[in-house]
């Protein structure tokens, strides 16, 4: 007589407050319903949507049924993934630009000068944000490594460690590639397909960093005044990145006007398209980006207006 199969490994893309609550009920609806035979395809494809959801809901990233200081901590988490998604966006912009000024005649630099300025200044003040965020969170990491220990923590933080890592070889060894060719116009195919690999695995990294600072912020027991400058950074942050899309979006716009062969050769006055795909894919990103600063941003004020009209008291009280 077979063995029921055991179906709590189905769950795990509900969150684990949903699995207290209903697993095993659900698990029991499961072996009911299929007995010992594998889940088929649509089965699996509807509990990866409904957990997803269940997942946003229970972070507090979509909808109102938990706490509001959950919610202001899951917008601000969304305003951290677009900084992500700013910051691979930013890297190749940087790296496209960086020759500019040689195919802009002087009198037209100005401008995306200054928006290049912008760019940088926002870019900074990002980093800065980061920097004070983390300060507020570090005693609350603290107590929780005194609580549960590290040791809890490094399942989560192994795949970020072992991402970095890889990350950090593959782009030495494609420096290192690079410097062994010396000063050359025709970089080899196998070069070019190497650096796309290695740009592939630096942006799996950072995607993976980014999951475990979400996965340990949800675990850190953050009073409410720290939760609220939490929010007043991701507010600050994402007018940041605004100003980082704005002054793109200008360089962009005044160097296809001004200098379109810059898009070409290279070669002033030769032919040229104004846009051109890397910009195209670059404007696409920054702004699906900004579009999660966005919704993370609409929410965080929503919470704090609400907060204000019922005379709770604020962050920094």
């Amino acid at each position: 007589m077979p063995q029921d199969t055991d179906r709590s490994s189905d769950l795990t893309w509900y969150p684990r407050s949903w699995r207290d609550r209903y697993g095993d009920d659900f698990a029991l609806y499961l072996q009911d319903r299929y007995g010992d035979d594998p889940l088929p395809m649509s089965a699996r494809l509807s509990m990866m949507r409904s957990g997803t959801t269940e997942r946003l809901r229970a972070g507090g990233i979509i909808g109102t049924a938990v706490d509001p200081d959950i919610r202001v901590r899951g917008a601000s988490l969304l305003v951290l993934c677009a900084w992500g998604i700013f910051i691979v966006a930013g890297s190749v912009f940087a790296k496209y630009t960086e020759h500019w000024p040689l195919a802009t005649p002087q009198v037209d630099r100005w401008l995306p000068a200054a928006a290049m300025g912008a760019v940088q200044v926002a870019a900074a003040i990002g980093v800065l944000i980061l920097i004070v965020a983390s300060a507020v969170t570090l005693p609350s990491l603290f107590e929780l490594m005194r609580s549960d220990g590290w040791r809890s923590l490094w399942p989560s933080v192994r795949p970020m460690v072992l991402s970095v890592t890889a990350a950090g070889a593959v782009s030495i060894g494609i420096v290192v590639w690079n410097e062994q060719l010396g000063p050359t116009t025709n970089t080899p195919f196998a070069l070019r397909i190497a650096a796309v690999l290695a740009g592939l695995v630096v942006v799996g990294a950072l995607a993976v960093c980014c999951g475990t600072v979400v996965a340990t912020v949800y675990r850190l027991r953050l009073s409410h005044r720290a939760t609220r400058i939490l929010g007043l950074l991701a507010l600050v942050m994402a007018v940041a990145l605004a100003v980082i899309f704005a002054g793109a979006l200008t360089w962009w716009i005044s160097t296809a006007i001004h200098a379109p062969w810059f898009f070409g050769s290279l070669v002033p006055r030769s032919p040229g398209t104004p846009a051109p795909l890397v910009m195209i894919v670059l404007g696409l990103t920054m702004l699906s980006g900004l579009v999660l600063a966005g919704i993370g941003t609409i929410r965080i004020t929503t919470l704090m207006s609400r907060v204000r009209a019922a005379g709770t008291p604020t962050p920094f009280s």
